[in-house]
């Protein structure tokens, strides 16, 4: 019971966030140090990674989230995620606009997304370190964010 509260609360507050108006919007992250630690804990056997360390400028940058674990692992949305510049990470520079559905992803399941190296205005990205981050959350209701790192050169 508590789960579906949960998922019902979750739908409801992405319904509200996609209804206002996402065209060219900087999507800003404000971190405290409290999420920072959260977001460098690991859950088990729950593994978040780039597929490439480096990739080539123009082509797609691929992650993948594999649940090795025994437990089904909740997404928001079709794709939960958001690209940062690893020199400045307190604002996202792309953030996909996706169904607002909660995906369930199972035991040894995996889940891969894809990114054209555009910004959130369509504007290619210069070479550099990024990183993605990736919100997951387990069956009590408790929030992750998984990171990979990764660079762009010509």
């Amino acid at each position: 019971m508590r789960i579906l509260l949960l998922l019902a609360l979750i739908t409801l507050n992405f319904s509200l966030a996609m209804s206002q108006k996402q065209d060219k919007e900087v999507i800003k992250v404000i971190e405290t140090k409290q999420q920072v630690k959260q977001e460098e804990e690991n859950i088990e056997s729950v593994k978040f990674y780039s597929e490439k360390p480096l990739y080539k400028k123009g082509g797609n940058v691929c992650f993948v989230l594999e649940n090795n674990s025994n437990n089904d692992i909740l997404l928001p949305s079709t794709a939960p995620y958001a690209i940062f510049e690893k020199e400045k990470p307190e604002v996202a520079i792309f953030s996909p606009v996706s169904a607002q559905i909660i995906t369930v992803i199972k035991p040894k399941e995996k889940k891969q997304w894809c990114w054209n190296q555009k910004d959130i205005e369509g504007k290619e990205v210069p070479s550099g370190d990024y990183f993605v981050r990736l919100t997951i959350f387990d069956k009590s209701g408790k929030k992750y964010f998984l990171k990979s790192e990764f660079s762009i050169k010509l």
